[in-house]
């Protein structure tokens, strides 16, 4: 009878240390990140950026390859294969407000078809996050937009 009640105490104490455990939420790093096209069509605007990236963005002064590799601009393709290893296109960046720009050097053509990348998800979160996660290099971790300009 002893060997019963020590049963069901020891499987009551184990149900209450695993309720006690730390529950793990999955925070998104861009979950309020987006990109657009500009009002005159004119660029590609990177908004909603949380104000300690913004400030880091303003401070540094990135040259357009380093750009490239957090906030891109390509030409659609219709070939899959060849999509992620086509060259982004060259212009300018400009950071305002939580406003990041990427203006074309030479413009959008009408008629073509385009997308943008933002490579977010480690760049954006806290150091303690990615340490606990210890993944650096996800397969998603980019924000896309596909556009035409008519």
């Amino acid at each position: 009878m002893k060997l019963k009640n020590l049963f069901y105490i020891s499987a009551i104490i184990l149900l209450t240390i695993s309720e006690c455990g730390e529950t793990v939420t999955n925070k998104t790093a861009n979950s309020g990140i987006k990109l657009r096209l500009s009002s005159d069509s004119s660029s590609v605007e990177l908004y909603n950026i949380p104000l300690n990236i913004i400030e880091e963005l303003r401070v540094d002064s990135m040259e357009a390859d380093r750009w490239k590799d957090f906030f891109a601009v390509y030409e659609e393709t219709s070939d899959q294969e060849i999509r992620d290893f086509q060259p982004a296109i060259d212009g300018f960046y400009t950071v305002n407000d939580s406003l990041v720009k990427f203006i074309p050097a030479q413009g959008f053509a009408n008629g073509k078809a385009y997308f943008s990348r933002c490579y977010t998800k480690d760049i954006l979160e806290e150091p303690e996050d990615i340490i606990t996660k210890r993944d650096l290099s996800p397969t998603d971790g980019f924000l896309e937009y596909k556009f035409t300009i008519k």
